[in-house]
Formats: structure tokens, C-alpha cells, sequence
């Protein structure tokens, strides 16, 4: 049986692992023991026990899979290294992810993990005021918690660009805007986040960090990256490797980052790999416009699609919907997910 190593196990890892487990021996490498549902970490920030229902063992939804828990330290063209251990393979699937830099000071908290995020809860409760760094959809879903869980704190949004969320239909910036400013958040655009550096030093605020995203590639060869991404063709392949592929946030595809188009990119992957195997042609990877919902809040959000965009409770009610969904597919049920 063909060796088949995964490196990361969020979307687009563990729907490979789903899906090629009774093909192949397949050995996932994770730095962490569990599949989580990213999209709704910020909820632990407010509510530290809805971890729970966003996370799953990789042991609970993987039966045949090698689960190693470790941080690779390099690779060749045929074994993964981590520090204590060599995994040969026949193919390699890099999906190692993104995160966000810390910008300002050490103490800024980065919006990366569940785990990590939910013990400031009570640092927010303490917190005088709290600032945002950056205004996308991460900096908005957080913003918009805060101002409902704590409607009288002080709460500045900073972001570089001229609308909130700009690389989505400007609607659904203005919308986000209006919602936030109505509940008493500042919003301030078009200011770099490095100016803010002295004033925000020494600051009592809680600070998160939402900006500076940059994918997780350093253990990678220099001749996989462009800028810091890994350079892949249609097929998903790395260039010149065609048995190792890579998908998700960590790869150099011009299309939103997100949870959908991972998943959606690993069924290309799970897909090329059997054709590879059988001797056929290979599917190509089209990327497409999906639909995004954005949180605010826990009873309303905003619906995205090409340059649509709807403000409302229909879009808080579908990404709990969404995030059912999927947790199901991880074989993990939980109930009491309408808002």
C-alpha cells in the first residue's frame, strides 16, 4: 500500500485524510491533536466553553489514519523531518495553513486558535477598552462580539484600507460600518497600523492582532515558495514535484482564503491522486466565487455573494448551519445551534 503524508490537519488535511485513508496508509502530521472549526473560534472569547463544539479529536473522525503530533522541521522530495522522526512517502499533501503576526507588542493577542484565544476571556471582562488591529472579516466578527457581549466598553476598530472589509462587495463593508458604529464602535480607516505603534505601547487596552496573515511555510525549500506560498499548478501540484501537492491557505492561489475553498481544493487533491494512481488525465482546479457569511454578533451577520450582500438573522442562522454541517461530517453532533 502506497505511503500517502499530510502535513496539517484543518480543512483541507483532514477532508484528505477522510478521504484516502482506505486507499492508502496515510499518516497526518499535526502540531496540534484536533480538527477545529476556525470560523466560529472567536465565539470562545466570549463563551470559553464553546470549544467544544468546534473541536474534534483527529483520533475520533480518522480510524485508519497514523496520527503524529509533531512540527515538521523539513522536507525532501521523498521524506517529511520532523524532530524526532523520517516519514517516507509516495505522495505529500501540504496543508500546513495560515495565521496572523503579532504587529505592536508582545502582548497583543493573535486571533490563530481557539485554545489559546479563550483563556483572555477575562482579561476582556477587565479590559477598559479594547482595540482591533485590522478591519477584515476576522477584525469585523470580532469587533462585533465584543460590542454585543459588552455593549459599554470602548472599542476602536483600526484598518489601512478605505472601507472595512475591502476585498469583499463594498455593500457588505458599509453594512458591517453602520452596524458597528450604531452599537458604539470606532471605526478608523485608512491609518496604517504601524502608526499606531507608540500610541498603543503602553496602552491598558486589550489589543488583538487581525492583520498580517502569512501562510505556514517556513519549513518548506526556498524553491517551493513564492512569496511565501507554495507555487502550484491547475492540478494542484507544487511545480516540478508531481507527486506532492498542496492545498488551502498555504498555497499561492489568487482566491480568498477561507474554509470553503480549502475543502474545495482537497477534493481536487483527494481526486488527482486516485487518477495518478489509475494511469488518468487530472482534473483541474477552477476557482470560483462562493458564498461568505460573516458573523456579527451572535443573532445577526451579513451573506456575500459576488456583489451581493444581506444584512440579517438568516446569515447568523446559516453559519451555525454551516458549522453543524461539518462537524457532522467529522462524525461529531452537537445540538442547540440555532441562535
Amino acid at each position: 500500500m502506497k505511503k500517502i503524508v499530510i502535513i496539517g490537519g484543518g480543512f483541507a488535511g483532514s477532508y484528505c485524510a477522510q478521504h484516502l485513508e482506505k486507499r492508502f496508509a496515510v499518516t497526518l502530521i499535526d502540531e496540534k491533536d484536533y480538527f477545529e472549526f476556525t470560523p466560529s473560534i472567536i465565539r470562545t472569547l466570549i463563551e470559553p466553553g464553546y470549544l467544544f463544539h468546534i473541536q474534534i479529536k483527529h483520533h475520533q473522525y480518522l480510524s485508519q489514519t497514523k496520527i503524529v503530533i509533531e512540527k515538521v522541521k523539513r522536507l525532501t522530495s521523498q521524506e517529511v523531518h520532523t524532530a524526532n522522526h523520517i516519514y517516507p512517502f509516495d505522495y505529500l499533501i501540504i496543508s500546513s495553513g495560515s495565521g496572523y503576526a503579532a504587529p505592536i507588542k508582545s502582548s497583543s493577542i493573535v486571533i490563530n486558535r481557539a485554545v489559546e484565544l479563550r483563556q483572555y476571556a477575562q482579561r476582556l471582562v477587565q479590559a477598559p477598552s479594547v482595540v482591533v488591529l485590522g478591519g477584515g472579516i476576522v477584525g469585523v466578527e470580532l469587533a462585533a462580539e465584543i460590542i454585543e457581549n459588552y455593549p459599554h466598553k470602548d472599542i476602536t476598530v483600526i484598518h489601512s484600507r478605505p472601507q472595512l472589509m475591502d476585498r469583499l462587495h463594498p455593500g457588505a463593508g458599509e453594512k458591517a460600518k453602520r452596524f458597528l458604529e450604531a452599537k458604539g464602535v470606532k471605526i478608523i480607516l485608512n491609518r496604517r497600523i504601524k502608526d499606531f505603534t507608540e500610541e498603543f505601547k503602553d496602552t491598558p487596552s486589550l489589543v488583538f492582532s487581525c492583520t498580517g496573515i502569512f501562510p505556514h511555510s517556513q519549513f518548506l525549500p526556498p524553491s517551493f515558495l513564492e512569496n511565501g506560498r507554495v507555487k502550484v499548478n491547475s492540478h494542484l501540484q507544487v511545480l516540478n514535484h508531481p507527486s506532492i501537492f498542496s492545498a488551502g491557505d498555504v498555497n499561492n492561489l489568487a482566491e480568498e482564503k477561507t474554509a470553503q475553498n480549502a475543502e474545495a481544493q482537497a477534493k481536487i487533491v483527494v481526486q488527482n491522486i486516485i487518477c495518478l494512481e489509475r494511469e488518468k488525465s487530472l482534473k483541474e482546479y477552477l476557482s470560483r466565487k462562493r458564498i461568505l457569511v460573516i458573523s456579527l454578533g451572535e443573532k445577526r451577520g451579513i451573506i456575500c455573494f459576488r456583489w451581493f450582500s444581506l444584512f440579517g438573522r438568516t446569515a447568523a442562522i446559516l453559519k451555525r448551519l454551516i458549522q453543524w454541517k461539518t462537524m457532522i461530517k467529522k462524525n461529531f453532533i452537537f445540538f442547540n445551534f440555532i441562535p
